[in-house]
């Protein structure tokens, strides 16, 4: 499975759940967190041997930020 935003298919469209504003894309939610390792691999995970597949494996977590009311909210995108 992947993320169509992750792997440039597609462009996030998000709305501010607060104002109904336009966002601005800041990455996955995990890069936004996580401790700084750009030339590492994702890990990747086995799917065969999970059934059914977790929240975390048939989405992907976002962070947008909302420039006009100075907001992050997570957007979590579905896989293909």
């Amino acid at each position: 499975m992947l993320c169509p935003i992750c792997n440039g298919l597609e462009q996030l469209t998000a709305i501010c759940p607060v104002c109904s504003g336009q966002t601005d894309d800041c990455g996955r939610l995990e890069d936004f967190t996580g401790p700084y390792a750009p030339y590492q691999p994702d890990t990747y995970t086995n799917y065969e041997t999970i059934s059914p597949l977790s929240q975390s494996e048939q989405s992907c977590g976002h962070v947008v930020y909302c420039p006009n009311c100075v907001q992050t909210f997570e957007v979590l995108i579905s896989k293909w």
